[in-house]
């Protein structure tokens, strides 16, 4: 996400037009070729205005996905329970509030660009959330997280390519299921 004119109302304004009109531009035309002239055209706004905010269209995306992060955070942040399938469910109520944008971002297959914005936020997150004083090495956690965040990401592409059929509750009760099916004894092995 790109800092540049942070907290300048205009800016703020014109980086809102620019959002809109990719996503509007996404519905009918292919990512790749929607050019920064389409954005700002439709936006009404010059090639100056975005490049004094942006340096690619990626960035407006990554804008949104820092929106989701940021909601996310907050609302683990107020959880006492941090299970798994607890986390699961906040983190699926929070896509569900999100599930025609990242709907439309899947179908344009960007969603590693959501998943790097990820790998890039929760390490800090996890410090603050969990502590820093927890038994595992450093290496561990970074482990942990990214195969956490790589799990959570491939399930969210499940959830969305099923319509959204699932609710946040059932997803979570799904995670706890796998996380039962992952510990389950092999009975085939003596």
């Amino acid at each position: 996400m790109s800092d540049k004119n942070k907290g300048n109302p205009k800016s703020n304004q014109s980086k809102l037009w620019m959002e809109d009109a990719l996503l509007k531009l996404m519905h009918t035309e292919n990512y790749q070729e929607i050019t920064i002239q389409e954005i700002t055209d439709h936006a009404g706004l010059s090639r100056r205005t975005f490049y004094r905010n942006y340096s690619s269209k990626d960035e407006i995306l990554e804008g949104y996905f820092y929106k989701i992060w940021l909601e996310y955070r907050s609302l683990i942040s107020q959880q006492t329970n941090l299970s798994l399938s607890n986390i699961a469910k906040v983190f699926f109520t929070q896509m569900q509030k999100h599930k025609d944008f990242l709907s439309l971002v899947n179908r344009h297959q960007l969603l590693p660009l959501f998943l790097a914005k990820v790998d890039e936020l929760l390490p800090p997150a996890f410090d603050e959330v969990k502590g820093k004083a927890t038994p595992f090495s450093k290496e561990s956690i970074q482990y942990a997280l990214a195969f956490s965040t790589g799990g959570f990401m491939r399930i969210l592409i499940w959830w969305l390519n099923d319509s959204v059929q699932k609710s946040p509750e059932e997803m979570g009760t799904i995670v706890e299921d796998f996380i039962s099916i992952c510990n389950y004894p092999n009975s085939t092995k003596k």
